[in-house]
């Protein structure tokens, strides 16, 4: 005679719920509708299981974002080739902002909380800093770093704010290559 389960937790060798089965499921509802959206309650119901169990594998809602501003950034930069740091600096913000048009409900979470803000993301801009301190010429303040981040941020949030006249990518890398060429006058073909 087998012993049916009752009420209460699931047997463990029952239970195939991972934080990246949570972290696939909540990725999509984020991007699709924004961090509001995102509750244990709609991820238990999605993957058939408690809203504690969830909470037990993802940990707290802030947790649970950085986890998300980790898997959608994490091969945002790839391999960056260039002769340059023109051309790596360009190819490093392309690849960010194609990135974070897919991720501007995540991109907008981090801006409002930076705790979330994950190794993804400090290594893109670590990327770009190296970078732009050729072109900036050592400056200390990496006034060009901020400059570059700021315009990506701006550009990203704009493009997906409008609805009636949206921005693509060709728009965002006239307003780069336009500050890149501006840049370039620094010898930067030696460096």
């Amino acid at each position: 005679m087998t012993k049916e389960q009752g009420a209460g937790r699931p047997r463990k060798s029952d239970s195939k719920l991972t934080k990246q089965s949570i972290i696939a499921a909540a990725l999509p509802i984020v991007q699709q509708h924004g961090v509001n959206a995102l509750s244990f309650r709609a991820l238990a119901d999605q993957l058939g299981v408690t809203p504690m169990a969830v909470t037990y594998h993802s940990g707290s809602k802030s947790e649970l974002l950085a986890d998300l501003v980790e898997a959608a950034f994490r091969d945002a930069l790839g391999e960056i080739g260039g002769r340059t740091a023109t051309e790596r600096a360009r190819l490093i913000l392309v690849r960010y902002c194609t990135c974070a048009l897919r991720n501007a409900h995540l991109l907008r979470a981090v801006l409002n909380d930076t705790s979330i803000m994950g190794p993804s993301l400090y290594r893109i801009t670590e990327s770009l800093s190296q970078n732009t301190k050729i072109l900036n010429d050592g400056d200390k303040g990496d006034v060009l770093l901020h400059l570059l981040i700021d315009y990506t941020h701006g550009f990203v949030l704009s493009a997906t704010a409008n609805n009636d006249n949206p921005l693509i990518i060709d728009d965002f890398l006239r307003g780069l290559d336009w500050i890149l060429d501006r840049v370039v006058s620094n010898d930067e073909s030696t460096k």
